[in-house]
């Protein structure tokens, strides 16, 4: 590969955060070949299907990066539960697996480096609530406070008992915790109960 030509490539990635698509790319006038050749040196990582990342070994990857990279790979995926309680700061470690939620008629391959659990919704309960934050590297979507706190509860099995008590304690602390909101969700997905027994046991 001409320098030239691995500079133009370098700089495509560089304007964009880091983070390219294949379709970017091929509108950009690069060919497979040469995304291969980038790959095979260790320039370029594959992120996953048809989406790409230029190495930095001196930063590493951004913030919230898995996150980043899963709604990037799939534009309807929202990150809910521990994983979002995670990003609202209500436990200090990231969860060994991101969790999401998608459709249930939404059936796309999701074959990431890293573990995923995947939560299956109907339209109602897949749009309550969800947020849309831009970052510098890309766009997340994510469900907010009360509802990944209910979510939590709700998938506790996944979640770990250990974990849920950290969000349920930490979320009871929160001076800008809206009670009633958590509720009607909780109401709503036909876990009331088991959320205010969780919830008054803090208080």
């Amino acid at each position: 590969m001409l320098l030239n030509t691995y500079e133009k490539l370098i700089k495509l990635f560089q304007d964009h955060q880091g983070y390219r698509t294949a379709a970017q790319l091929k509108e950009a006038g690069v060919t497979t070949v040469q995304i291969k050749e980038l790959v095979d040196k260790g320039v370029v990582e594959r992120v996953a299907h048809g989406n790409y990342w230029l190495v930095d070994e001196e930063n590493g990857k951004p913030e919230y990066y898995q996150m980043i990279e899963v709604c990037m790979v799939n534009p309807r995926a929202v990150i809910c539960a521990d994983s979002a309680c995670y990003f609202h700061g209500l436990i200090d470690t990231e969860p060994e697996k991101l969790s999401i939620a998608t459709l249930k008629t939404d059936r796309s391959k999701m074959q990431m480096h890293f573990p995923v659990t995947r939560h299956y919704y109907s339209d109602l309960a897949y749009e309550e609530d969800m947020q849309t934050v831009n970052m510098p590297a890309g766009t997340i979507h994510v469900y907010g406070l009360e509802r990944s706190v209910c979510d939590a509860i709700r998938f506790r099995a996944d979640v770990g008992e250990n974990e849920v008590s950290v969000i349920v304690s930490r979320y009871m602390e929160r001076k800008n915790k809206q009670l009633d909101r958590l509720y009607a969700y909780a109401d709503a997905m036909r876990v009331g109960k088991i959320v205010r027994t969780r919830l008054e046991a803090e208080k």
